[in-house]
């Protein structure tokens, strides 16, 4: 071989391995959906005051010199994913609970004071902002849960501890699958992507880079099994919060009440109907048992409750009524509209249930007339419900509304005494 000859074939070899060089395999779809939403990513972190006293001494300087009172700070951890350039972050309700200091822990360790917009227990999800303005914050893009595929390849990204980037691969396997937890039956997107606790609030993507869920569980009992709340429960929820920090109570034309059966088995029972709207319920009637809504089988106020909450206002849904008893019970379903509230709803409710009506002279509430003449008398004034003052009708009616089917804590001031009534609404 010449020596001409033998410089093209050096070149050529040199070119070929340069080429083959440059075109690494190392670059995978996963690496580009990481790419792609790990800026989004944060981490989140929490402050708490706990105030204590456990000493047998009435003498608050005998406690504080003996160290029997006092408060101490407790901190908790977990990731968040921004959602807009203007510093919304999506993370779950359980990371935020009760924080008195809300931090949001950029990428390039930037610590951001932040604060609540909305949080709901019941779905596990809390919407905070960063407080001031931040340039150059990169929000994920969010996709839709409707259409995830069983199998589809799905990473879930988190920041725990401050260790930016947490990843974990995994495949979808369930698209709707169903717990029982401490609120009642819940539904999740089940993935064999490992979600530790710190990775709590970050997001669940697609190989499109895409916010799929919301990752909010693990379940002790398996390895490696990871569950997220759908991204369109958060899209259906994000607006209320918006607009008034927390989600409007769902209303369903009936009012249920939670039984046990002769076998010891809770359920809910159709409490009321109005049957003056739209939805057709001929087949139905009180007494009646509710036993799926949108195929998902609910025993309890809070299972009855979250259902609604993945739902938007307006929306129709399917559900299935148990008629008879246990040992001979038939089924009827009807599809069930999701409504607001009507006006007044909790005053005319706690009317219909008890007979109590209130007015209001700007002040104060006042009770105008009851049927009770053994706990609530007409005159008294109603302080508040639960933790919240109550000033006007309006006030009220909001925190019965919001308080359906629950039991409340009625402050009543009567003379000068002050004292407070367990009730169901």
């Amino acid at each position: 071989m010449t020596k001409i000859h033998t410089s093209l074939f050096t070149l050529c070899i040199f070119l070929f391995m340069s080429f083959n060089g440059n075109a690494s395999n190392r670059n995978t779809p996963i690496t580009e959906a990481v790419a792609l939403t790990k800026n989004s990513v944060v981490n989140i972190r929490t402050e708490k005051i706990v105030n204590q006293s456990y000493s047998p001494y009435n003498d608050p300087m005998v406690n504080n010199l003996f160290g029997f009172a006092g408060s101490y700070k407790t901190q908790s951890l977990g990731s968040g994913v921004i959602i807009s350039e203007d510093g919304i972050v999506v993370t779950n309700s359980h990371v935020i609970e009760s924080a008195s200091k809300i931090f949001v822990i950029l990428g390039n360790n930037q610590h951001l004071e932040a604060s609540v917009i909305g949080s709901d227990p019941i779905l596990d999800i809390a919407v905070i902002k960063i407080n001031k303005k931040v340039q150059g914050l990169q929000p994920a893009k969010l996709g839709n849960s409707s259409d995830i595929m069983l199998g589809e390849t799905v990473i879930a990204i988190g920041n725990p501890y401050g260790l930016n980037s947490s990843v974990t691969t995994g495949v979808v396997s369930n698209v709707r699958r169903v717990l029982m937890d401490d609120i009642g039956y819940a539904i999740f997107i089940q993935v064999d992507a490992s979600i530790n606790p710190g990775n709590s609030g970050g997001p669940l993507i697609n190989l499109d880079g895409e916010v799929i869920g919301i990752n909010t569980a693990i379940y002790r009992a398996g390895q490696g099994i990871g569950f997220s709340l759908p991204i369109d429960v958060v899209k259906t929820i994000l607006p209320e919060f918006e607009r008034q920090s927390k989600m409007s109570k769902r209303y369903t034309d009936f009012s249920v009440k939670e039984k046990v059966s002769t076998r010891d088995i809770p359920y809910l029972e159709i409490a009321s109907i109005n049957r003056s709207l739209d939805s057709n319920y001929d087949g139905v009637h009180i007494g009646d048992q509710i036993v799926m809504m949108d195929n998902i089988p609910i025993n309890s106020n809070n299972a009855y409750e979250y259902i609604l909450k993945t739902f938007k206002i307006g929306d129709s849904i399917e559900v299935f009524f148990g008629k008879g008893t246990d040992d001979n019970m038939s089924f009827a379903k009807a599809d069930v509209t999701i409504r607001a509230f009507p006006d007044n709803y909790g005053l005319t409710n706690f009317k219909n249930k008890y007979g109590i009506t209130f007015e209001s002279d700007g002040k104060s509430v006042k009770v105008l007339n009851s049927m009770d003449n053994k706990y609530i008398l007409s005159n008294d004034i109603v302080v508040g419900v639960n933790d919240e003052e109550t000033k006007s009708l309006e006030e009220l009616n909001s925190l019965l509304t919001d308080n359906l089917g629950e039991i409340i804590i009625l402050h009543i001031a009567r003379g000068n005494k002050l004292f407070s009534l367990r009730i169901q609404t």
